[in-house]
């Protein structure tokens, strides 16, 4: 049972629609929001960075990546994005989905030996990252607000 220690992390958590299961002794973790922004590639620009950091957070706490999925979907456009631990990869898809200009983010995270609420608090400080990204997009370097040991950065 994962204790929460403040009301905005339960507000959060339900706000970003976070759920986990247990796969194959691996806690798989998802969420999923809409972010009102008009660029699609930048969002994806982010997820991916942030997943590259969740892979080191992960590695230097002795977990396993054993998937890191994320689906955007936008201007009759989808990116996939995943990675298994070493690179992430990025693949870009026309559709026929809405042309809506939000843009549907949906991640998931199966990892080994990591804490429950550790994995959830990396989830849901990525969905910050996207929504903080939106209210001041002219921020510039790291954002070490959320995890001291984070480092992010923005590329153009």
């Amino acid at each position: 049972m994962v204790e929460f220690s403040s009301d905005t992390e339960l507000s959060k958590r339900g706000k970003y629609r976070i759920k986990t299961t247990i796969q194959e002794g691996a806690f798989a973790v998802s969420g999923e929001n809409t972010i009102q922004h008009e660029d699609c590639n930048k969002i994806k620009n982010i997820i991916e960075n942030e997943i590259k950091a969740l892979n080191s957070w992960v590695l230097d706490r002795g977990g396993i990546i054993g998937h890191v999925k994320g689906f955007l979907s936008a201007n009759n456009h989808s990116v996939m994005i995943s990675s298994t631990g070493d690179e992430v990869y990025c693949h870009t898809h026309e559709s026929a989905g809405s042309i809506n200009e939000d843009v549907q983010v949906s991640l998931v995270l199966i990892v080994f030996n990591v804490s429950q609420l550790g994995l959830e608090e990396q989830l849901i400080a990525i969905f910050d990252r996207l929504e903080d990204d939106q209210e001041s997009p002219r921020r510039i370097g790291g954002d070490t607000e959320r995890r001291s040991d984070w480092k992010f950065e923005l590329h153009r």
